[in-house]
């Protein structure tokens, strides 16, 4: 079993704990990834306020980079040492984000960075390294920073 450092939210509008956490091996479909950073996101913001209500302890962070480790029984889009991006996003299939096609939008955008026409690094405001992940929600409820990430 693996370990990891964990930002978990213990209580509303109470400080996010850095804790260390066991993570179990990927079960069918699912994959282990490694993270370099993450992202500070909103609705992590919402669960820290409780404008989204979410059972607690619980571990926030849901957008990040990072490397697979290891993959579980009927995986075949990724395989250990590929460098991945991660993100839940909900989509409605109506408007522009929900009804992105992955496999054609994606690398567009990679191509744009490669090409030097996307400039993803003009996009982060702050980092913070994970010991300080209260400050940056502190500093995003304040207006203090636009796109913060994490690193480990």
């Amino acid at each position: 079993m693996a370990s990891a450092q964990a930002a978990v939210l213990n209580a509303v509008r109470e400080p996010l704990s850095v804790e260390p956490l066991a993570v179990r091996d990927p079960r069918d479909g699912e994959v282990l990834v490694r993270l370099g950073a993450s992202g500070v996101c909103h609705s992590d913001l919402h669960a820290i306020t409780g404008d989204l209500p979410m059972p607690l302890p619980c571990v926030l962070g849901h957008e990040g980079a990072g490397v697979v480790e290891k993959v579980g029984a009927g995986v075949q889009r990724v395989k250990p040492k590929d460098h991945v991006v991660l993100n839940w996003v909900p989509f409605c299939g109506s408007c522009w984000y929900g009804s992105a096609n992955m496999a054609r939008d994606v690398p567009r955008l990679i191509d744009l960075y490669r090409a030097g026409k996307l400039k993803l690094d003009e996009l982060i405001t702050r980092r913070y390294k994970i010991a300080q992940v209260s400050d940056a929600f502190g500093a995003m409820e304040k207006g203090e920073v636009a796109r913060g990430v994490i690193t480990f």
